[in-house]
């Protein structure tokens, strides 16, 4: 049988591929010289430079001036750098918090405006008002709405990233269904590319840029107001048709538990482990315990934690409880994903070493799993709002940068 002949690229084709490299190497921010972004990428000096005034006509890229001469002297070389007339702007809309961030496309830090307050019962009411703030925070910093060139909004609940709209979220029960986020936002920024995302996910891809996660199956839980995942398959997040891969808050670890989550079913994960339920079972036990400096009426996930780290016996029997529920469920998730690593965000990354070793004996009854430890955990400290803003402004350069037309004639 006769190989397939593989016909060489056109030239319109090598030049596409050469264009794409060479923006990328501007991607993380800063400047760099023609020679020094031949030398990284591999290309030919006049290959770069034919490709950065391609760039530079376009207004992607700009001057950063001159940089420094060689030992040997000589002309000091011409710098460039991602335009700073052009913006990303991301939405963090949660529960009880609202974080709007203006930043260039090359990540400088333009605006911040950060409102803690419940959202309005109506969707299209609170889609107004956020929509509201974040234009007048862009026209508040001197940028014409134009120069805004894609938006993102990280909130709770189940995306239909084909539509841009939010099918469901457990958060916002009230909202019902189907709500357009896209079209909403896309009334007060009409030119700008509409990035809709589930936080879950949105806080997790900062873990994408992490080399040593690279060739990894990684589960990142997200906890705080809400409980949710984000399984990352070797550098890829996975999603499902249907977005439901990662929502870990509402799988089911006790069908028998009197409470309906606000997904419609009982003894979902996340209202298992909720402040809420440690409250209630604070006060259940705590006759048996009159020395716990917990106060039932007013625990919190991280106080529990740090009072287990103190000692308090009902604490540690709060944080046994907390283990187990999350044994159950990383049980389930291995033996559908089977991850090399668990990283713990938000309430759960400042646990304690007795939920550690409480979790991890109980994941070791499963026989199934090799002796010793079966996934390597991680506890993540970072602030949950801060990796929320890195991975908006990571999700806005893929999808704004991805663009073919970027790197046509």
């Amino acid at each position: 049988m006769e190989g397939i002949v593989q016909m060489p690229a056109s030239l319109e084709q090598v030049r596409f591929a050469n264009r794409a490299q060479v923006l990328r190497a501007f991607l993380g921010g800063g400047v760099c010289s023609a020679g020094e972004v031949a030398e990284r990428i591999g290309l030919s000096r006049q290959t770069v430079m034919k490709a950065i005034q391609f760039f530079l006509r376009t207004g992607l890229l700009a001057s950063g001036g001159k940089g420094a001469s060689t030992s040997l002297g000589g002309k000091r070389p011409e710098l460039f750098e991602l335009t700073r007339e052009r913006y990303f702007l991301c939405i963090t809309m949660w529960p009880d918090y609202l974080h709007i961030h203006l930043a260039t496309i090359g990540g400088v830090t333009a605006a911040d405006l950060v409102r803690r307050e419940p959202l309005p019962a109506d969707p299209k009411e609170a889609l107004r008002r956020v929509g509201r703030q974040a234009a007048e925070l862009v026209r508040d910093t001197g940028v014409r709405m134009e120069q805004v060139k894609a938006v993102s909004i990280s909130t709770a609940g189940i995306m239909d990233y084909e539509t841009g709209s939010l099918r469901y979220s457990s958060q916002s029960p009230d909202w019902g269904s189907g709500v357009p986020l896209r079209e909403l936002l896309g009334q007060w920024f009409p030119d700008a590319l509409i990035l809709p995302e589930n936080t879950g996910k949105m806080t997790a891809r900062p873990f994408l840029l992490e080399r040593s996660l690279a060739r990894k199956r990684v589960l990142v839980v997200f906890a705080c107001w809400g409980l949710s995942g984000c399984l990352i398959d070797r550098g890829s997040i996975l999603s499902g048709s249907n977005s439901l891969i990662g929502e870990i808050g509402h799988m089911t670890i006790d069908p028998t538990d009197p409470e309906i989550c606000g997904c419609g079913s009982r003894g979902c994960l996340e209202r298992l482990v909720s402040a809420e339920r440690l409250r209630q079972k604070a006060k259940e036990w705590t006759g048996e315990y009159l020395t716990s400096i917990l106060n039932p009426d007013s625990l919190t996930v991280p106080a529990v934690f740090h009072a287990s780290g103190e000692g308090d016996a009902l604490a540690r029997r709060l944080v046994a409880y907390l283990a187990e529920c999350f044994a159950t469920a990383l049980r389930n998730v291995s033996l559908v994903f089977d991850p090399d690593v668990v990283v713990f965000q938000g309430d759960f990354a400042v646990a304690d070493d007795h939920f550690r070793r409480t979790l991890m004996d109980h994941v070791r009854d499963f026989r199934y799993f090799p002796r010793g430890c079966p996934f390597e955990l991680r506890f993540d400290l970072r602030e949950l709002t801060g990796m929320d803003i890195r991975g908006s402004m990571i999700a806005l350069t893929e999808q704004y940068f991805g663009r073919p037309e970027l790197y046509m004639d």
